[in-house]
């Protein structure tokens, strides 16, 4: 079984510009302009973690109509963690192990034009039927496309992911049968959900948490 990949992290908020300065106040890394998700209400701007990782920081596009990545991140009034992202193979494959698990596979072709005109196609999945929100990862299949890191100069170190829950034992089996926490990730037991990532800048470490909200 191959195991997980963090793939990416996303950040969002209600306006893209001030998630961007809110992001460099907090972190000294300045995100750089992503893309449209055209028919989903939502672009995006991205900070560079080294290869193979990437933060996203995602807001509502003024320019669309609403969409769902757009509904799921409505419910946030400031910037905050709201979920992240794994690799764990083939598109297939995974819906296969989405569906083992007892859960609900659904899945989605996206593709997004680059600001140099590159356009990228990969395949989204969501395991619909868990309780645990935007603690449980989505999964992404590149495809053919460039990931992309390999754009992006790194301007921050990803230092770990938290995932706490008041059912941190049942999360963690479900993780664990899709081959268990990337490394770097850690689950523990709390009173509500939360997830918390850590960075390491060329000066100073800092934090972005967040309750999880739906994927």
């Amino acid at each position: 079984m191959p195991t997980l990949e963090l793939d990416h992290l996303i950040v969002a908020g209600p306006d893209l510009g001030g998630l961007v300065a809110a992001f460099a106040a907090l972190t000294g890394a300045r995100a750089v302009p992503g893309g449209r998700h055209a028919g989903q209400g939502t672009h995006n701007a991205l900070v560079g973690l080294g290869p193979g990782r990437y933060l996203e920081l995602l807001a509502p596009d003024p320019a669309q109509a609403d969409g769902d990545f757009r509904t799921g991140i409505a419910y946030l009034g400031a910037p905050a963690l709201h979920t992240w992202c794994a690799g764990a193979g083939a598109a297939d494959d995974v819906a296969a192990r989405i569906a083992a698990a007892g859960l609900s596979p659904r899945r989605l072709a996206m593709a997004r034009e680059r600001p140099d005109g590159v356009t990228l196609r990969w395949e989204l999945l969501f395991a619909d039927g868990h309780p645990y929100g935007g603690l449980f990862p989505f999964f992404i299949d590149w495809r053919d496309s460039p990931h992309p890191s390999e754009q992006l100069a790194p301007q921050l170190a990803w230092e770990g992911l938290t995932l706490a829950h008041p059912d941190a034992r049942g999360l963690g089996r479900l993780l664990a049968a899709f081959g268990g926490p990337p490394a770097g990730v850690r689950i523990e037991p709390a009173d509500a959900s939360a997830l918390t990532a850590t960075w390491r800048g060329a000066t100073t470490t800092t934090s972005s948490t967040g309750r999880g909200g739906p994927c």
